[in-house]
């Protein structure tokens, strides 16, 4: 027989199973009715794994991917492993506000302010780098990773991975396309795009414009130039970005022009404004405004947000999951080293058993030529 108390907590423990058994089958059923098995073969190896091994088990974790519904795929694993998730939504970052209504009306937790309760965190764009995780983080973005360099904590850098390119490369490109439509605009041969930026974001842009018929120059860095020679797509004209002459005679006779430099604001420290508003379509496909506070937000499409963002799925499941799987990889890594700080690389040997499996059951496995994987 239970006394008292203990029959309290047997209860509160029966039911707090329940909840968590109800939301791990209503997250997964929500996957199951809106993607093909192809579209997350990686999520469903992780989902198996974690949920026989419960490696969160009752640890917190904060998470603070952009929130559409297509992150579910993120979530299910690390509940499914134990973790007492919460959801961040915090003021400027993209989010679906439906996917907010339909999280708590599951049950997931969502705060809208920072607190520092959390044994993980799951960062994007360097939010939550000034909370103290009794663990450590996993940074999801470029952008971020440099507000983690000089942690006390680790920080493992999902960006700084081969994987990283499919989300940047195929998907980011696929998402610039179907935003584009979104407005209303095509793509064809008659246009003349400018691209700022050739890493994994700007050479999976370049890659699907110049695929579609455009005629795409790229300004980058001297460094860069042999990339724009060797692309599937063949060779991109190549605009020294320190040579500011050039730089505004290649904007003068662009159609349209895009960021994706993963810089905050470079636009308007680099170069003048008024070549830029000369009829041109402006477009930023970065993860924070590129072109910068002297640019008028009714000026970019979008208003300045990048354009995939408007799109119910800013980047389609298939690209993006191996993304997800591997951030989440990262966090149980942090619990299984905490004598590491700053900065942490994937390894390649965690890669490749993530990388198998889309090569052996992804929809995308034949696109991944198209960026060397």
């Amino acid at each position: 027989m239970f006394a008292p108390i203990d029959c309290y907590l047997h209860n509160n423990l029966k039911i707090g199973y329940i909840m968590h058994f109800m939301m791990v089958d209503q997250l997964l059923t929500y996957l199951q009715k809106h993607y093909r098995p192809e579209d997350y073969p990686v999520i469903r190896a992780q989902y198996a794994d974690f949920e026989s091994r419960k490696p969160f088990a009752g640890l917190k974790i904060l998470e603070a991917t952009p929130l559409f519904f297509n992150t579910i795929a993120k979530f299910l694993p690390l509940i499914a492993g134990g973790a007492q998730l919460t959801l961040s939504h915090i003021k400027g970052v993209p989010f679906d506000p439906a996917f907010i209504d339909w999280a708590e009306q599951i049950g997931l937790r969502v705060i809208r302010d920072k607190s520092d309760e959390f044994d993980l965190i799951s960062d994007c764009i360097g939010l939550h780098c000034d909370l103290h995780p009794r663990y450590g983080f996993a940074e999801l973005t470029h952008s971020g990773i440099s507000y983690y360099e000089n942690s006390t904590k680790p920080c493992f850098n999902t960006d700084g991975s081969r994987i990283k390119r499919i989300e940047g490369a195929l998907g980011t490109g696929d998402g610039l396309i179907r935003g584009l439509q979104l407005f209303g605009h095509q793509v064809d041969a008659s246009q003349r795009w400018l691209l700022f930026g050739f890493g994994k974001i700007g050479s999976g842009v370049g890659i699907r414009l110049k695929a579609a018929g455009a005629q795409v120059e790229v300004v980058e860095a001297r460094s860069m130039c042999d990339q724009l020679q060797q692309t599937p797509v063949g060779e991109f004209p190549f605009i020294d970005m320190t040579d500011r002459d050039a730089v505004i005679a290649a904007v003068q006779r662009a159609t349209h022009i895009v960021t994706a430099t993963s810089v905050a604001g470079v636009i308007s420290r680099s170069y003048p404004v008024e070549p830029f508003l000369q009829g041109q379509l402006l477009v930023n496909i970065g993860a924070e405004d590129e072109y910068g506070d002297k640019f008028p937000e009714s000026a970019v499409l979008n208003r300045k947000v990048a354009v995939n963002f408007a799109l119910d799925e800013p980047t389609h499941l298939r690209y993006i999951e191996t993304t997800f799987a591997l951030q989440n990889a990262g966090l149980e890594w942090i619990l299984h080293h905490p004598e590491a700080r700053g900065v942490i690389t994937p390894s390649e040997e965690m890669q490749e058993q993530l990388l198998t499996i889309v090569r052996r059951e992804g929809a995308i496995a034949d696109e991944l030529r198209l960026i060397g994987l």
